[in-house]
């Protein structure tokens, strides 16, 4: 009966231990943003795409979708707009650029931490044509 007393103690000291150190879930990081689709080719002004970041952590490494937690940008700004939520809108039939998803850890101070990045290459259907020279 003693022993099975100390197993059971032993045992709930190790559950117990085991719950009160920091999980992994905790720390999770992120460690690379996939801009989806990759790449788009505006075929015409006024032309969507909804871009979806898809976010990879690490500990324990997991994937999920981050759209509405990244900040984004287009990188040429006479191609197209982006709203917050990723919703690009093509301005000119002409250009190649970026749509560029990232995530600062410190938002308030972009410049004074980190920052994940990806992107998507995007373009106008005319591009490299007569037509854009």
């Amino acid at each position: 009966m003693k022993r099975t007393r100390f197993s059971f103690a032993a045992l709930l000291g190790i559950v117990v231990l085991s719950l009160s150190l920091s999980s992994c879930a905790r720390n999770q990081h992120l460690v690379s943003i996939q801009v989806q689709p990759n790449p788009v080719i505006f075929e015409g002004v006024g032309a969507q795409v909804q871009f979806t970041a898809i976010g990879t952590y690490d500990h324990p490494p997991e994937t999920k979708d981050i759209t509405d937690k990244v900040q984004w940008r287009i990188d040429v700004d006479y191609l197209a707009t982006i709203t917050s939520s990723g919703v690009a809108t093509a301005t000119n039939t002409c250009g190649a650029g970026n749509a560029i998803a990232s995530v600062y850890s410190d938002p308030s101070n972009p410049s004074g931490g980190t920052i994940v990045e990806g992107s998507a290459a995007i373009s106008g259907v005319q591009q490299g044509t007569q037509a854009c020279q």
